[in-house]
This record gives C-alpha cells, structure tokens and sequence, in this order.
C-alpha cells in the first residue's frame, strides 16, 4: 500500500534506516536528485542507496538531506500569524536519518542564505496493524507509522505542513477498517507547543474573510494591471437555517457546483417573472450572481474549494509551451488546454468554524492540490502574500 508517510517494518538503525528512510514514500524521487546531482538517470531505491553511502563518507550532510526534505510540498497546510525572533534548540533533526525516534520536535534546520528562516520537524508514532496470510495462518503483524510534521517559522508567521494517510487499529484482535488519520486532533496541539517553546503568541489570519470576501473581491472576474484573472468554484460545504449544501464540480457521488448556478438561475427567472423583469438580461445576470454569492458567501460556509489562474502575457506563452512537456501525467487536462492561462492556486480551505466539532471542520487548514498548482509550498507564498507578509 502507498501511503506517503514513513512505515518502520523494524529497521536496523544507521544506514539501512537511513536507505529505508529514503526509499519511502516521505521523499520524492525529485528531491532526491536534488540532493544529490548528477544522478538523473538513476531509480528510487538506487538514488537512496548513493545518498546514504555519500552521508556516511562525508560527502553529504545531514542537514542538506533535511532542508530538501522540509521544503518538500505536502497536502495539508495550516497558518498562523505572528512575531517570532527565538531560535530553539531541539532534539538532533540528524538522529531522524538514522532512527525512528522518539514523539517530539526536532530541529533547528536552516538554509544559510536565510537565517530568519527556520524549519522544525515533529515526529509522532502511530500503530498501526495488517494481517499476514488468510485463514487460521495468519497472523497480526504490528508495525509503527511516523507521521512527521513541517513547522516553517519566520519572523511574524508560523506554517504548519503534512500528508494525511490512513491506518488500521484493532478491537478484540479484530483488525479495524482503515481509516483516515484524525490530524485535526493533533495539530492544534502541535502549535500550542512551539508557541511555549518560543513564547510567542500566533494566531489564526481569518480565512474566511481573506478568501470569500477579500481575494473574491480582488480576483473573480478582475483585470489587475491589465491581466485578467480566472476564478472557479469548485466545492462548497455550508449549512445554515437547517439547510446542509454539500456541491462539488465533479465526480460521481456529488453535486455538481454547477447545480448550484442552474439552482440560482432557476430561481433568478422565477423571481424577474414575477416582477415583469425576465426579459432583462442584465438583472438577469445579476440576480443570478447575487444568489449565487449568497449561497457560497453567506450560507454558513464550512469548506470552499477554488481555483485561481490567470492569463499569460504574451512574452510567456512560448515559456508555459515547453513547461507543459514536463507536466507530471496528474496535471488537469483543463490546464492542459487551456495554454493561455497559468495556474495559480488550487485549494480546499476549512475555516475553522466549529471548533468544538469532532471532524476537521474543528481546525482552519487547507488541503493543496499538487502538481503544477504546487502543493503546501505555493498555497502558503500565495497566502503570505495576500496577508502582505
């Protein structure tokens, strides 16, 4: 099973963990030729191998593995704001090359062009089970996941990253469906610990306000120096007055988003009928939009997942041209076709609102699609940005 976080099958420590390390699916294939050069041609496992042997002879170190391993995008991103100037001094981040560990944070790791930059590592174990053979020959194997999350510090933010995965438990022998791993239940209390370690107080920007109201405002249907920008309403999750709205612009066990603007044009008609205006188009249009805005903006929005591109300037067209033959296959065709626009930013935001919720809605993050919208890596330089950090 492919999951990306690092599985410990038991794992002499030194050089075969660290091979191990490598080899899993915490690294991508990418970082791992950047870390060592001139090894383009050469496989996963092949590439894990040279990396370890060239740390034991000196020829690497540990902190040049690590810094290419934190600035990795991952999935889930959450942020908080806030004046930070302490360097902490934790455990060994090398240790986390060469061993399991123990639960805790790990670090300072640090780019030389950057000192007010700082990267922070905090492990966490989790058991988790398989079952070995069929029938009354198998067994119950035991082994340990480390989930590992990035903390990115700089000066007045603080950027928490991750991958979700998911695992087994156990009941009565009975091994558990597998399912997703609650991080919401964890995060939370990762950022109160590095708030005590630097004394610093960080505090969630308003995600709702930013993105359905500030970066709506700036961006959907709006040219900025001349450049047009391109917004899509992808999902929406929003209850209010007892109404759930769950839509999402594709796949087959959701509402197409889109029934939602046939739902708002539908009712646009209705009322414009009713008062000797449907022959407007005009008020047509703008009914439709103001109804649709309701139902994303003020229907108690739990979740909203957009997708921001914008158009290309003439002089990088034929740039985006040759950057698209080293698109990785999961891009979207859309962008594929779309050759005039660059993407920008592609994410799910949750934003918090129900803090005392038992499910994610509890925790404000973002989930950040890969590929050439960039993961965790691009969601966060688009936010800081917007926020004018």
């Amino acid at each position: 099973m492919s999951i990306k976080v690092f599985v410990d099958h038991g794992f002499p420590p030194g050089k075969e963990f660290c091979v191990q390390f490598l080899s899993s699916n915490e690294f991508t294939v990418e970082t791992l030729r950047l870390i060592l050069s001139g090894t383009g041609k050469l496989k996963k496992a092949e590439l894990a191998v040279h990396i370890a042997n060239a740390l034991e002879k000196g020829k690497l170190t540990s902190d040049e593995i690590l810094l290419a391993y934190v600035k990795q995008a991952r999935t889930w991103l959450s942020l908080k704001i806030g004046m930070c100037d302490r360097t902490l001094n934790l455990n060994s981040s090398a240790s986390l090359l060469q061993e399991f560990g123990q639960d805790g944070w790990y670090g300072p790791i640090q780019e030389p062009n950057q000192p007010k930059k700082k990267w922070y590592i905090r492990t966490y174990r989790i058991v988790d089970y398989v079952r070995r053979g069929s029938g009354t020959a198998s067994q119950l194997d035991e082994r340990y996941i480390r989930w590992s999350v990035i903390a990115e510090v700089d000066e007045d933010y603080l950027a928490l990253s991750w991958d979700g995965f998911t695992y087994s438990s156990t009941v009565d022998e009975h091994i558990e469906q597998r399912t997703q791993f609650p991080f919401w239940n964890h995060i939370p209390g990762f950022f109160d610990e590095l708030a005590n370690h630097c004394q610093a107080q960080w505090t969630h920007p308003n995600l709702h306000q930013l993105v359905l109201h500030d970066m709506w405002d700036k961006y959907l249907n709006k040219s900025i120096n001349g450049v047009r920008y391109k917004w899509k309403h992808l999902r929406i999750r929003a209850e209010a007055s007892g109404l759930f709205i769950n839509a999402h612009s594709s796949g087959i066990q959701e509402i197409d988003v889109r029934g939602l603007q046939a739902l708002s044009q539908k009712l646009a008609h209705s009322v414009l009928s009713i008062l000797g205006l449907s022959g407007d188009p005009e008020k047509i249009s703008n009914v439709e939009d103001a109804i649709l805005f309701t139902l994303i903006k003020d229907w108690g929005t739990k979740s909203y997942e957009f997708e921001l591109d914008r158009e290309l300037i003439a002089n990088e067209i034929e740039t985006f041209e040759l950057d698209r033959e080293l698109m990785p296959n999961e891009i979207e065709t859309e962008i594929l076709k779309e050759v005039k626009l660059k993407p920008i930013i592609k994410a799910h935001c949750y934003f918090g609102l129900k803090p005392n919720s038992k499910t994610q809605d509890s925790l404000q993050h973002s989930k950040c699609h890969s590929g050439y919208y960039g993961g965790s890596t691009r969601v966060l330089e688009f936010l800081l940005r917007e926020l004018g950090l």
